[in-house]
């Protein structure tokens, strides 16, 4: 019997649109919980599709993303691997157990360097 076996802590991402017209990323971690990423905002949610709720049920967290490293270019996440991604901007993204962290660029992000912005994970 074969057992798989994965790092990868993202199950899935996808473009999604908001009720605003504005381009996301839905990215669906291991634990089911799913992360959002705006141009200008990471958001936490309980689980996939929260985020449609118009009452926020759902809504663990939010982070903003500073003017300078907003993403434009959907999709934003152009390849991952076990907990790191590289966004459409070029920055990289390190996904943890405890917490997501927002780097300007993979190289900042693999060397834990150069921080923009931090979610913690979990409820």
């Amino acid at each position: 019997m074969l057992i798989e076996q994965t790092s990868d802590l993202i199950r899935s991402h996808a473009t999604v649109t908001l009720r605003s017209g504005e381009l996301a990323e839905e990215i669906i971690l291991i634990n089911d919980q799913a992360l959002l990423l705006s141009s200008d905002c990471m958001s936490l949610y309980r689980r996939a599709s929260d985020w449609q709720d118009p009452l926020g049920n759902g809504h663990l967290r939010s982070a903003d993303i500073s003017e300078a490293y907003q993403l434009r270019d959907a999709p934003f996440v152009l390849r991952h691997k076990a907990g790191f991604a590289v966004l459409s901007n070029g920055c990289g993204l390190l996904i943890g157990l405890n917490d997501v962290r927002l780097y300007p660029d993979a190289p900042s992000a693999l060397r834990g360097q150069n921080e923009i912005t931090r979610l913690a994970l979990g409820e």
